[in-house]
């Protein structure tokens, strides 16, 4: 078996690298690029040519697929708009039924069978601590947890 020579290692070839494996917001592929020791010129020159060749999603579309991921791991809007923010992303909008629909199942989870109603005020307490840690709003947290429903 013949071994192929390896391209140089250019700003341009490592962002096609990171690009083959996720696609990465423009903050996030300026970080990384950064990281490796090249020049604003060869990043700015490297990014110029994932634009031409539409390589990076729009923002919009970009957060959007974020968020969904995210939702699907139960994170709470809060949680998910600074993830968002931190890779450069628009954030998304507030869906409250969502929310509580998570929420829930959140806590179907960790209550493992046992009834919401059953529990005294400290535990309900522990429990909107950790849905606060999950990221979700306090109204929301306040319907799921006191609803009398």
């Amino acid at each position: 078996m013949a071994w192929t020579k390896r391209p140089p290692r250019t700003a341009r070839n490592v962002m096609m690298d990171l690009l083959s494996r996720r696609d990465h917001s423009e903050k996030e592929l300026r970080q990384k690029l950064k990281q490796k020791e090249f020049t604003s010129e060869d990043i700015d020159k490297a990014l110029v040519y994932a634009f031409e060749c539409n390589l990076i999603p729009e923002p919009q579309d970009l957060a959007e697929r974020f968020a969904h991921f995210l939702h699907r791991q139960k994170k709470g809007h809060l949680s998910i708009n600074q993830t968002l923010k931190k890779k450069g992303l628009p954030p998304v909008a507030l869906d409250y039924d969502l929310e509580k629909e998570k929420a829930l199942q959140a806590l179907e989870i960790k209550l493992r069978g046992r009834e919401l109603s059953e529990l005294d005020r400290d535990q309900k307490g522990k429990l909107g601590r950790f849905l606060q840690a999950r990221g979700y709003p306090l109204d929301v947290i306040r319907a799921v947890l006191y609803s009398k429903s």
